[in-house]
């Protein structure tokens, strides 16, 4: 009976262990979602665009609008990192170039057990680390399930509401196009709904992007401006994946980085709210 028990004991520490030491590695494909085909770019017909340039911004949305991503995770602490591709050569041979980008672009690492985020951004190539604690998402289970690869998932949604900051830039937008018709029109900021698929064959409370907090990796997002679908899991108990904690750029909160990204916009804008940018 007792090397009963001692042999039970010991296989009990050697799944803990092992359950301790479980990590793995998700790849992501990122969407944008294209806006209804009715929908146009107003234009003011006393100012035509032009067509070089609409071509040059075309480009570049296109260039946007389809990204690659890794999230590599154990139980406790995640990173997620954009996949950088090669620069083409530029066939432009115009004085100007259009750069477009969705989101932030750095590195995003979360860590349970302290309850922290650190996320990489800039501010006009100055870096900063946006430290915040984590507060988890208000997710809604819903009883629905599919197959996405070999893993069976569940469905669950989340409402994000309108920001304060969303508000205010949005009025601050139709007091400037009331004045001069802009060329990009900004949509009235809406209440996001986010629908996600997680697998609980995963243990891990991982997602892309912001996405986390469920029972389970998060392997499809749809949140209404882009899709995520994870193309690869890799998992392991032996190989070790290196979870490095984003270390460049000033401290600073959510807040402060807002605050500080508005002043150094505010600072570079014409009358008519455009910024310029010199080279």
């Amino acid at each position: 009976m007792t090397k009963v028990i001692y042999t039970a004991l010991f296989l009990l520490v050697v799944i803990l262990s092992e359950a301790q030491e479980f990590q793995g590695k998700a790849e992501y494909f990122w969407k944008r979602i294209p806006k209804k085909k009715t929908e146009k770019v107003k234009t003011d017909p006393k100012e035509p665009v032009d067509p070089e340039f609409e071509k040059v911004v075309k480009e570049a949305v296109k260039k946007a609008s389809e990204k690659q991503y890794t999230l590599t995770f154990n139980k406790t602490e995640c990173l997620y990192e954009e996949e950088k591709a090669l620069e083409k050569p530029s066939n432009n041979t115009e004085d100007f170039s259009v750069s477009i980008s969705y989101g932030t672009t750095g590195n995003k690492y979360l860590n349970l057990k302290e309850q922290t985020s650190v996320v990489e951004d800039n501010v006009f190539d100055k870096e900063f680390l946006i430290v915040e604690p984590l507060v988890k998402p208000d997710w809604k289970l819903i009883d629905e399930t599919k197959k996405i690869g070999d893993y069976n998932c569940f469905k669950a949604e989340l409402v994000i509401p309108v920001s304060e900051k969303q508000k205010q830039d949005y009025e601050d937008f139709l007091k400037r196009d009331a004045q001069k018709p802009a060329l990009f029109k900004m949509a009235k900021p809406e209440d996001k709904i986010v629908t996600v698929w997680y697998t609980p064959e995963i243990p891990v409370s991982f997602g892309p992007d912001n996405y986390w907090g469920l029972p389970g990796l998060i392997l499809e997002v749809n949140d209404g401006f882009g899709i995520f679908l994870c193309t690869k899991v890799t998992l392991s108990t032996k190989e070790k994946f290196k979870i490095k904690v984003p270390n460049k750029g000033e401290k600073v909160s959510q807040k402060k980085f807002d605050e500080i990204r508005k002043k150094k916009e505010d600072s570079m804008k014409d009358e008519d709210g455009v910024i310029y940018f010199q080279h």
